[in-house]
């Protein structure tokens, strides 16, 4: 299969490529094939009816300091099933991506806003210590230590994972370009690699990202930091 210059793909050009390589498919065997390629790496689904070529890493990650697992733990058992908040640790996460790893191991926790005051009240009377509710860049340099708390407002139609309470790729990627809390953890010069670690090596949904940045205001900022060979999908 001849592959041409395009980055991504929607359902008929994948069905003119499938069929210029010569094997004949009927209409409805055509979306088999694709979700064939999509199942077996060929492709990865980037959008609605949007794919590139090759492979992606499939972003994850685990609480592992018994502080995170304990918070978490006392968030689902306080409140209802459907209480919407994430949930990560600075180590576990944010090192995925960068070159100079953080060695100081905090939690971040975010919450709808109307909740913060009665969430951080929870911690405090189930023993929780060091929380910083919604500091800004000079709270987080002061007072920030090893297994400190974070409680930070949730951004109303965030991209998060609900039912594992766990944060996305789209939303992280955004939130390291434009949250002065997460910029206190890592230089900014390595705000470029990130973003190009993460366009060219993650399964990443492309419409997703882009909305949340426009949400966050940090589309323009997401644009420059995005390899040129990308630059057009972050295009209106």
């Amino acid at each position: 299969m001849m592959v041409n210059s395009k980055f991504i793909y929607n359902t008929k050009d994948l069905n003119k490529l499938i069929l210029s390589s010569g094997t004949s498919y009927k209409s409805s065997s055509l979306y088999n094939k694709i979700d064939e390629m999509e199942n077996n790496g060929k492709i990865t689904r980037v959008g609605r009816n949007q794919y590139i070529f090759g492979d992606r890493k499939v972003f994850n990650y685990e609480l592992n300091s018994n502080t995170a697992k304990r918070v978490n733990k006392l968030i689902k058992n306080r409140y209802s099933s459907d209480f919407e908040y994430v949930i990560y640790e600075t180590v576990s996460t944010l090192n995925q991506f960068l070159n100079h790893l953080i060695n100081r191991n905090v939690i971040i926790l975010e919450t709808n806003k109307f909740f913060l005051e009665h969430v951080f009240n929870t911690l405090k009377e189930a023993g929780f210590r060091n929380i910083l509710f919604n500091p800004d860049k000079e709270d987080v340099f002061r007072y920030v230590e090893d297994d400190s708390i974070i409680l930070m407002p949730l951004v109303s139609k965030a991209p998060i994972d609900r039912k594992n309470k766990k944060t996305t790729i789209e939303k992280i990627t955004v939130d390291m370009i434009c949250s002065t809390v997460l910029n206190c953890f890592y230089e900014g010069a390595e705000l470029h690699n990130i973003v190009e670690d993460v366009l060219s090596n993650y399964k990443v949904r492309y419409d997703t990202l882009n909305n949340y940045a426009k949400r966050r205001h940090a589309s323009e900022r997401l644009k420059e930091l995005a390899p040129k060979s990308m630059k057009d999908i972050f295009n209106d």
